[in-house]
């Protein structure tokens, strides 16, 4: 037997994996995993609450593409992880979920805090593991690892008993390992080639996975030399610059005329790493589909190829492809879209002008986070995104609360940005304890608090069924003084050209800082 416990083994396999940062909070049944990291060169994050270490964890690995690792207790701990562990499953964000659960010698007995995490976590993982030996925390954090490298990516949880914890490594253990993912056979690369050849009107789609994969620059030689005018998914935006010319922006509902127009006429769709959601597929018109993508259950396509994304690009850029027809470029480059669009007046500011003034701040050193409800809407049609997930939203699940400690990782991930986050009075309660991790770690994020005392995403929908408005007022706080109480900065606004030079400064100071804005109640396109 080895000499090294369990929880020292797992932090130093993750270290030795290349993990920098773990985000959690602590508890009674992880006592020793934290005692392993203290004495780690892994930093980590104590968060306020087990559901922003996920949304921060998520966030970190949204931007890096690298694992994002998040750690809590048994029982309520763990429980509070689902809400973020599900957000990230939805994108298919790769986390490795920790949790501590009761020692072994007590579980199933109904004891303080004993639950079967397992059958909790499943629906929203790829895998739920109870790894209650220490042969089994071996194998399972082993397939984790080597999962995330074939190009299977999303959540992973793995829930370790107290007592094994302690538990020497057993050094004689040989740990067991199936490859899930195949190699591509080269008639596969052939069949794809022969349908790029015979298209006529070939259009790429790329998804999250060109991220989750580090695939970017595979998929640029390949628009480089196929022709092919790229579009995204909504996960995908960013992949190249959607000021590049061959970038014809996201499709999709919210999607840009352009992207949507190319999809609508295509003969031939290549999606790749996407899984093809119903908001995605809104403009398909033609069942020719290439579908690359390494989870079965995301099958969604005539052709079908459940390989790495990054693999197969390499194969596919070895192979003799004739560039695309340039009658083809030709026809969506003569498409002009007039967009007319004007914002109202109104008694408090608009929204969209809120939402218009961060997007003028938005460079390549900054990102944007923003949370769910009525202005998501503005910040996804009127960014222009210029890298891999310059912006963050909580995607196919949509929890309220994200935008706080999805800047915190963030800032993390990228530390040299200032993080924007766009964020209403409604989202904001749900996770404002985060503020304090801001200001402890005095993060350069400038947090836009967008007020109009409503759900008014909510209220929107009750005044579309013709229903009196219920429950969707809101007697808010001074939001001021909860900055201030958390000794962050913090400033109300009452113009736009007020908003403008505050952000200036704020970005300029690169520390915490909170800005406040009434805006009127505006419905948005639905």
């Amino acid at each position: 037997m080895s000499e090294e416990n369990i929880a020292t083994y797992i932090v130093k396999r993750l270290e030795e994996y290349g993990v920098k940062y773990i985000f959690g909070y602590p508890g009674e049944q992880v006592i020793p995993i934290y005692e392993a990291l203290r004495k780690s060169k892994i930093k980590h994050i104590l968060m306020r609450h087990e559901q922003a270490a996920v949304h921060a964890a998520d966030a970190y690995a949204r931007i890096t593409g690298n694992y994002g690792v998040c750690l809590a207790t048994a029982g309520p701990g763990a429980m509070n992880l689902i809400m973020g562990v599900s957000t990230a499953y939805k994108d298919n964000v790769p986390l490795i979920v920790i949790t501590g659960d009761v020692p072994t010698t007590v579980k199933g007995q109904d004891t303080f805090q004993d639950i079967d995490l397992n059958e909790v976590f499943k629906p929203v993982t790829i895998r739920s593991y109870n790894s209650n030996t220490p042969e089994r925390v071996q194998n399972n954090l082993e397939e984790i690892l080597s999962l995330k490298r074939q190009g299977v990516t999303g959540p992973f949880h793995i829930s370790i008993p107290k007592d094994i914890q302690t538990k020497l490594v057993n050094a004689e253990h040989k740990v067991i390992k199936k490859p899930k993912i195949k190699e591509i056979p080269p008639s596969y690369i052939q069949e794809v080639v022969k349908l790029i050849e015979e298209a006529q009107r070939p259009v790429i789609l790329a998804g999250a996975g060109i991220i989750y994969s580090h695939a970017e620059e595979d998929l640029k030689e390949f628009i480089t030399k196929s022709k092919i005018p790229l579009t995204t998914s909504f996960g995908g935006r960013g992949v190249i610059s959607e000021k590049d010319s061959r970038n014809l922006g996201m499709t999709g509902n919210r999607g840009k005329p352009l992207a949507n127009y190319a999809i609508e006429n295509a003969d031939l769709i290549i999606a790749l790493g996407t899984r093809l959601s119903s908001r995605t597929v809104k403009y398909f018109s033609t069942d020719e589909v290439i579908q690359v993508n390494t989870k079965e259950e995301h099958r969604n396509a005539k052709y079908y190829y459940q390989y790495g994304v990054h693999e197969f690009l390499r194969k596919i850029n070895k192979a003799n492809l004739s560039p695309t027809k340039k009658e083809w470029i030709n026809d969506i480059q003569k498409q002009k879209f007039e967009i007319n669009r004007t914002i109202e007046e109104t008694d408090k500011i608009h929204p969209e002008l809120v939402v218009n003034t961060i997007l003028e701040k938005l460079d390549e050193n900054k990102t944007l986070v923003y949370d769910a409800g009525s202005t998501p809407t503005y910040f996804t049609e009127n960014a222009v995104i210029l890298r891999p997930y310059q912006r963050l939203f909580s995607g196919g699940f949509g929890p309220m609360g994200y935008s706080l400690p999805a800047a915190v990782g963030a800032s993390f991930a990228r530390d040299d940005d200032v993080i924007l986050v766009g964020v209403g009075d409604g989202s904001i309660q749900m996770t404002i304890e985060e503020l304090a991790v801001i200001e402890r770690y005095q993060l350069p994020i400038v947090i836009v608090v967008m007020d109009n005392s409503l759900l008014g995403i909510i209220k929107q929908w009750q005044d579309m069924a013709n229903f009196p408005n219920y429950e969707v007022r809101l007697d808010n706080p001074d939001f001021i003084k909860i900055a201030q109480a958390y000794n962050i900065e913090a400033k109300k606004v009452n113009s736009i050209e007020e908003l403008s030079n505050t952000l200036d400064v704020a970005i300029a100071n690169k520390k915490p800082y909170l800005i406040h804005i009434e805006v009127e109640d505006i419905p948005i396109p639905i």
